[in-house]
């Protein structure tokens, strides 16, 4: 036999093609099998249904199989969908906006799971058949012809999604690349017309099962797509990668968390708030856009003159593409963070949320049919969120006698709902409680730790600034206040003795209705109001109270204020449901005619259908019945309603199980013909339509002229012409009907009601409604930490002579104190404002002492014009209409700037706010005097980081083993790091190292020679095995696996063991180090170590290819 030429690595110059490198695309197409392997395996591992045994297994992945009845495909899709982005194309809601928004006529069809699993087993078809094709050298029925062609279904695929992809790239690029970068990526052509696929159609396939940094090493080689010298080379790589895969990762904890921490806060400050950018000058944007021109440059020089890929290239890339903008508001997440890292609190914990534990599972029956039933429940705790890191002992804790069946989810975040969050005084936490002895069918429930406090998120700053000034204060002031809400605020006695110490002959002070009829207080009674508040205060002063310290209960008690009259507050809520109901209605109308405003998805709309049909239930038997599994199943149902099988089990449930359409269930459900309704939008039309606005034509027969009349079900049943002796005519009168009987529960509990009295609403308050409720957690008022911070502040500036006014408040010393530290903030607040209002433009400058009015005064006038003119045409054909005034359009431009422009100052503050955290962060025992105008300098610091990894040894057990990642670089580049500690090679090629830390440097010189040795190594593969097919029968290595397919590698490996050629250690080295690189795996130290006995200082992987090279060299060589 003729030895094979050593394959010398040429670097990046070297240019990869389908026919000359099959064994290139056959490595990356093992990946991408692996990657739809391991996706495949955790989504089914979370939704509970059997995993694949192996690779070569995936066409019986649950995806491509849309025969599961009773899988609850929404959870699914909204599971897969976050690590196979290819399937929301099967989501109308995801698809482009120029496709769902080009065509009013395209109904939203929500989800199609039947498309979804048949496209699906066509993709994992073809990825298995090319797979196979380009991994082996020899094929027994095709010798050395591999697939081109592919099936007309993949080809339409590919064209369609193609198109979509360049969609997806324009919006998310927008403002980065522009539509001509997109010209001649539309011009390529990925399967020719006789179903030929390209070699853009082969990566384009395979990238979707790639994570996008191999993707962007995958394209990198390849000929005519390397290199992204110009802005179109950058969009057609981007569009090739627009549906990469994303591999199901732990999350991750960084081992130095102040450090990453800080690091995260760093980065936030030096990015410009999304509301800020989106009001400012083309021309300012331009320093939070990517700078292109200087990164087309670097990669022109380097693709002329580099030689080897950099493991960091990616990283780099995706910096240079991306916007320094912030996405969304993190404040109170990092305030809440640090509180915690901090011990601002020494005993107060907030309350987390652990995840979803699964209590107990049961089948429950709909219409004679079984479907799983499964009892899962949000674990509230109180403590860090470092206190949760260990999710099993965690479960220890909450259910010591294992009675649960486990997390479905487990990730610990802070648990805030209405800009609140729950406070106590020690780590409690929820407890599962069996109870066997149960009548009911779950045995099993889970007692949650209340409460004792909420703390508003917006009073997180004066928090963090109160510790600034004085450690400890503001713990104190929350356990001072609970103190005093127990023993005085909600104690009747004392209640009492504030009573008697008011005036007594205050009259009665009555509520205001919220209808939009109702007229506003008058000025001399709010005065009034105010004075007696200013009388409250005086008698709580001595408590160390005020009056906005008091529950309104109570303090309307005090001042004599009365609710509004019973009938009334019922009629407004009837108005308020109509009203409501119209919105939607009107809202969906427009959209579907104009193609203006927003609609809900349909998601929200299927949400919106489940909960109004169960709010609308009359009989309360019939409501207790609709349990949790019955309201997600229709939920569910309606989602997908354009799935008959769905649609014929909700109207089962409605129909047969829940007896909706009875005289007692729904009031207008079964005037609705579902068999008409096709999708859940139309279903959607029609229900509003019935409930709230269903327009009949009438023929007067007197007349004989046709009128239209609401003739909807709460027109019907709430609105009557009445006689009003008052007015003297018949008015409209909206009430509930005397007859309740047909009446919702929900409103019929209304009138049902008995209001209670202040004793009994104490008892709720304090004991609970019910013996197990237990007591209601107090709200800490929004000016707990006032006093003693004006009272600080003032000591502050009064020790530095800065004057301020006497009567100041907080907000006004702060910013006096901010100033008086020599700091302002980022440069990006004060970049020129930029608004468009009415199809005018208003640009300007924040200046100190400027009125807003002073910057739009010009435009408003020409937009008042305007308004008036296109008023007075619309007044020759209705002239009911009124005249435009010149106050309604001032009153949009003033609204539109000051409340975007006070949004970004609270932003600003915020920031403040986070320097002061930063400081306390970063070094608690000398002054670094930071500055908010200075934070980029922070970035650019170089520190020291040192990241563990921690892996498994894939070949050894699964044997943990960690290394220390260390490394000098700059702050901003920290998160760089993060790759490595998902990198499958990194166990195996720790075993080469003998020290614990781990110079970065070092790793990346041995990750590059690793991608360098894999090509050398698939190369050498495919000639080895070329060589052995000519000088020999391919019947010679055929196997029990090879005889109709590919022969593998092995099979030539076990024939020359046969022939003496080489002996059970050879086998094992070459049969090893060929299958780890073709899989992306380093080969195991012990395995390799039987041929070397003396390692090299790095380079490992070279080693190991360069023996290889030599041991086929060798054995061509007999």
């Amino acid at each position: 036999m003729e030895t094979i030429e050593k394959a010398e690595h040429k670097g990046l110059n070297v240019y990869k093609t389908l026919k000359s490198d099959p064994q290139y695309f056959g490595g990356y197409l093992n990946m991408a099998r692996s990657n739809i392997f391991s996706i495949n395996n955790s989504v089914a591992h979370k939704i509970k249904i059997s995993t694949l045994p192996d690779e070569e297994k995936i066409l019986d992945s649950f995806l491509c199989n849309n025969n599961r009845k009773h899988l609850n495909w929404n959870l699914a899709h909204s599971i897969a969908v976050k690590f196979l982005p290819i399937i929301k194309v099967f989501d109308f809601e995801s698809l482009p906006k120029s496709e769902r928004t080009g065509d009013l006529n395209n109904l939203n069809t929500g989800k199609d799971f039947a498309a979804m699993a048949a496209s699906l087993r066509c993709l994992f078809r073809e990825i298995q058949e090319f797979r196979n094709d380009y991994s082996h050298y020899y094929s027994i029925a095709n010798g050395t012809k591999r697939k081109t062609i592919i099936s007309g279904e993949l080809a339409e695929f590919l064209r369609l999604n193609f198109a979509r992809a360049i969609e997806y790239t324009k919006e998310r690029f927008n403002g980065v690349l522009n539509d001509d970068d997109f010209e001649p990526v539309k011009e390529r052509v990925l399967v020719n017309q006789d179903n030929t696929i390209t070699t853009d159609g082969f990566v384009f396939l395979i990238s979707m099962f790639l994570e996008r940094e191999h993707a962007f090493q995958f394209i990198g080689e390849i000929k005519g797509l390397k290199g992204t010298q110009f802005n179109s080379f950058i969009a057609t790589r981007e569009v090739l990668m627009a549906f990469c895969a994303k591999l199901p990762h732990d999350r991750f904890v960084s081992e130095d968390k102040k450090q990453a921490f800080t690091l995260d806060i760093i980065n936030t400050l030096n990015r410009c708030p999304k509301e800020l950018y989106g009001v400012i000058t083309d021309e300012e944007r331009k320093a939070f856009k990517p700078c292109l021109d200087k990164l087309n440059l670097e990669n022109l020089l380097d693709n002329s003159t580099n030689d080897k890929a950099d493991v960091e290239d990616y990283d780099k890339y995706i910096e240079a593409l991306t916007r320094k903008i912030r996405h969304s508001n993190r404040f109170s997440y990092f305030a809440l963070k640090f509180i915690d890292e901090t011990d601002i609190f020494s005993k107060l914990r907030f309350q987390i949320n652990l995840g979803k534990l699964l209590i107990d599972e049961y089948e429950k029956p709909i219409n004679r049919e079984m479907y799983p039933r499964s009892i899962v429940q949000d674990v509230k705790a109180f403590g860090k969120l470092s206190d949760f890191e260990d999710g099993a002992e965690v479960l220890k804790q909450i259910d010591k006698d294992g009675n649960s069946l486990g997390f479905e989810q487990y990730a610990p975040f802070y648990h805030t709902k209405n800009n609140k969050i729950g406070l106590h005084t020690n780590n409690a936490k929820a407890i599962v409680i069996h109870k066997p002895n149960s009548q009911s069918k779950v045995k099993k429930s889970l007692k949650q730790a209340l409460p004792e406090a909420f703390l508003s998120l917006h009073e997180l700053p004066k928090i963090i600034v109160l510790e600034h000034l004085e450690k400890g204060k503001s713990e104190e002031l929350i356990n001072d206040f609970v103190l005093a809400c127990n023993s005085k605020i909600t104690n009747k006695q004392f209640i009492d003795e504030v009573k008697r110490k008011l005036p007594n002959d205050w009259n009665e002070f009555s509520k205001r209705s919220d209808s939009q009829k109702e007229s506003a207080y008058k000025p001399n009674a709010l005065a009034y109001l105010r004075m007696r508040k200013k009388i409250v205060d005086e008698v709580l002063a001595p408590y160390n109270l005020n009056h906005k310290q008091i529950p309104t209960r109570i303090l309307d008690y005090w001042l004599c204020i009365v609710d509004i009259n019973a009938d009334r507050a019922i009629s407004d809520r009837i108005k308020r449901m109509k009203r409501e109901g119209m919105d939607r209605l009107k809202a969906y109308q427009k959209f579907t005619k104009t193609g203006k405003g927003k609609i809900p998805k349909i998601g929200e709309m299927a949400t919106f259908l489940a909960k109004d049909i169960v709010d609308m239930v009359i009989s309360t038997d019939k409501k207790k019945k609709i349990t949790s599994f019955y309201y997600d199943k229709m939920q569910e149902c309606l989602a997908l309603f354009a799935d008959p099988e769905k649609k014929s089990l909700f109207v089962d449930l409605i129909s047969k199980e829940l007896h909706l359409n009875e005289a007692d269930g729904h009031p207008f459900l079964k005037n609705i013909e579902f068999s008409k309704i096709r999708y859940t939008q139309d279903l959607y039309l029609i229900y509003l339509q019935e409930k709230v606005n269903k327009m009949i034509d009438v023929k007067n027969f007197r007349s004989g002229k046709t009128s239209t009349i609401d003739k909807s079900w709460m027109m019907c049943t709430f609105y009557k012409r009445e006689w009003n002796q008052e007015a003297g005519k018949q008015l409209t009168e909206v009430k509930l009907p005397d007859n309740l009987s047909s009446i919702p529960f929900t409103l019929r509990q209304l009138k049902e009601k008995i209001s209670s009295n202040l004793d009994e609403w104490l008892h709720n308050l304090t004991k609970g409604n019910e013996a197990n409720d237990g007591k209601t957690p107090i709200n800490l008022p929004t000016n707990l930490f006032d006093e003693p911070l004006i009272r600080l502040l003032q000591n502050d500036l009064d020790a530095q002579q800065v004057e301020y006014s006497a009567d100041a408040k907080y907000n006004e010393l702060f910013k006096i104190w901010w100033r008086n530290r020599g700091d302002s903030t980022q440069s990006f607040y004060h970049a020129e404002r930029e608004y468009f209002i009415f199809d005018e433009k208003v640009n300007f400058k924040l200046q100190e002492n400027a009125m807003f009015a002073d910057f739009y005064s010009l435009s408003v006038k020409k937009a008042f014009r305007a308004k008036q003119n296109a008023r007075r045409i619309e007044q020759k054909t209705n002239r009911r209409l009124p005249d435009i005034q010149f106050s309604q359009v001032e009153k949009v431009f003033k609204r539109s700037i000051s409340n975007t422009e006070k949004q970004i100052r609270l932003l600003q503050e915020e920031d403040q706010i986070l320097l002061l955290m930063l400081e306390k962060l970063i070094s608690s025992d000398q002054d670094l005097n930071l500055k908010l105008n200075q934070i980029d300098i922070l970035l650019n610091e170089t520190i020291t980081v040192k990241e563990p990894v921690r892996g498994n040894l894939f070949f050894d057990n699964n044997a943990e083993i960690t290394r220390r990642i260390i490394d000098q670089r700059k702050r901003k580049d920290h998160s760089m790091l993060h790759k490595y500690v998902f990198d499958r090679r990194l166990p195996e090629l720790f075993e080469y190292f003998a020290e614990n830390e781990i110079p970065l440097q070092d790793l990346k010189n041995e990750l590059e020679a690793y991608n360098n040795a894999k090509q050398m190594v698939l190369a050498t593969v495919f000639k080895f095995e070329e060589a052995l097919v000519a000088n020999n029968h391919a019947d010679d290595f055929m196997d029990a696996d090879s005889k109709t397919g590919h022969i593998p590698h092995k099979a030539y490996l076990q024939w020359l063991k046969k022939e003496g050629m080489i002996n059970e250690n050879e086998f094992q080295f070459l049969n090893r180090v060929r299958n780890c690189f073709s899989h992306n795996q380093f080969p195991p130290k012990n395995t390799m170590s039987l041929f070397v006995s003396q390692w090299a200082d790095g380079n490992f992987a070279l080693q190991i290819a360069e023996l290889y090279n030599e041991k086929i060299d060798a054995i061509l060589a007999i």
